[in-house]
């Protein structure tokens, strides 16, 4: 089950591969924003990557790579439409929300885009990719990731973390020293729990899959899950 399992994956991401235009297409995008005030960033992407990074200082700085999806069934759009994409920045009630603007005719199926973000460490964060890759590290405020197809990795602190992929790989890494309830699940897959050096016995159903709940008495919850994949969780808080 496992060796289909990592054939499926790996396939995904073969297809995903050769969409990729040359290097020479790229466009960067920079911007910066002001966390005073901000306690979430939340970042939406649909075919690419997001790596969120916690940084120093007050800022919130972006830089997003974009080229254009050349698939079998195009070239892509052209240079002029690629010069006309921003990022979309909305700030409200403590959120600030970040995604790119594309120009008419063009949607996120037409391009690539990749993402770096610096932001404050005490900032909680939500990522949302439809296919690619989220890597998340350091952030402190409380972590939730979504991938359609791809995979999550998160490497924290602390803080709580709701980690999910459709079809994918989901990775959590954390150094809190106050783990609450903790979920793990995997509808085809496998789950994979240790704490502090001690692993857990994964609970298998009558399906391909598994689950595994952890009481705790923390503040720090973790759910991690994938339909497709395996859900994994380390906590090494001591």
């Amino acid at each position: 089950m496992r060796k289909t399992l990592k054939l499926l994956v790996g396939f995904i991401f073969a297809v995903v591969g050769v969409t990729q235009a040359n290097a020479d297409d790229t466009r960067e995008i920079t911007d910066t924003f002001s966390a005073k005030g901000i306690e979430v960033v939340s970042i939406s992407a649909g075919v690419g990557s997001v790596e969120l990074i916690a940084g120093k200082g007050d800022k919130i700085t972006v830089l997003v790579s974009v080229e254009p999806d050349g698939n079998w069934f195009g070239d892509g759009p052209d240079r002029d439409d690629m010069e006309k994409i921003t990022i979309d920045s909305a700030a409200r009630n403590g959120r600030i929300s970040l995604q790119l603007d594309l120009p008419r005719g063009m949607d996120e199926d037409d391009i690539e885009e990749h993402w770096e973000v610096e932001v404050p460490a005490n900032l909680e964060a939500k990522v949302r990719i439809g296919v690619g890759r989220i890597s998340i590290e350091g952030i402190a405020g409380g972590v939730n990731a979504h991938a359609g197809v791809g995979e999550v990795k998160i490497d924290v602190p602390g803080g709580d973390v709701n980690a999910h992929a459709s079809v994918g790989n989901v990775r959590v890494k954390s150094a809190t020293k106050s783990h609450g309830d903790i979920e793990l699940d995997a509808d085809v897959g496998h789950v994979s729990l240790k704490v502090n050096g001690k692993s857990y016995q994964a609970e298998r159903g009558w399906g391909p899959g598994a689950s595994l709940d952890l009481d705790g008495s923390g503040s720090d919850e973790f759910e991690v899950s994938a339909d497709v994949g395996n859900a994994e969780l380390v906590i090494k808080g001591s």
